[in-house]
C-alpha cells in the first residue's frame, strides 16, 4: 500500500466525481460532485484525491487553515466501494493527521458523521479520534483528534 493525497486539480475532477460508495452507503456521505462544489465555495478547505500508487481510491476534503472555531476540520471523506476494506481509509486519515501536525496552530482535528454510520465512527476512533460529547445542529456526532 502506498497512500498519497493529491490536490484535486481540474484534470482530476472527472475521475473524482466517478468514485462512489455502495448503494447502501449513499445516504451516509455527500457525493463527490457536491463536495467539489462545497470546496469551491469554501476558501479554507482543499479537496484531495486519495491515491494508492497511481490509482484514485477515494476523496477527502479538509481545512487547509484553521477554521474560525479554532480547529481544523475533515469535512468530507469517502473510499470508493471497490476499494473499501483494504486499509486505504485508515491510511488516508493518518496522512491528514501527518499533514496537519506540521501546523503550529493545529491543536485539534475534528470530524463529524451521522449517528448511524458506525463504520466511520470505528475508523476514526481506530486512529485516535474520540467523542467530544458535542453534536452538529443536524445531530451529527463530533469526534476530535488531539494533537
Amino acid at each position: 500500500m502506498n497512500i498519497q493525497l493529491h490536490k484535486i486539480t481540474p484534470d482530476l475532477e472527472q475521475e473524482c466525481v466517478q468514485l462512489s460508495v455502495s448503494k447502501e452507503q449513499l445516504n451516509l456521505v455527500a457525493s463527490n460532485a457536491d463536495s467539489l462544489i462545497h470546496a469551491a465555495n469554501e476558501p479554507t478547505s482543499v479537496p484531495y484525491g486519495i491515491f494508492n500508487d497511481e490509482e484514485m481510491v477515494g476523496f477527502i476534503l479538509f481545512d487547509n487553515e484553521r477554521y474560525t472555531d479554532g480547529y481544523y476540520w475533515i469535512l468530507r471523506f469517502m473510499i470508493d466501494a471497490r476499494f473499501q476494506g483494504k486499509g486505504y481509509g485508515k491510511a488516508a486519515i493518518k496522512e491528514v493527521i501527518k499533514m496537519l501536525s506540521t501546523r503550529e496552530d493545529c491543536t485539534q482535528i475534528r470530524v463529524s458523521h451521522i449517528p448511524i454510520n458506525l463504520v466511520a465512527n470505528k475508523l476514526y476512533k481506530s486512529v485516535g479520534f474520540s467523542d467530544t460529547g458535542e453534536f452538529e445542529d443536524n445531530g451529527d456526532i463530533i469526534l476530535a483528534y488531539m494533537m
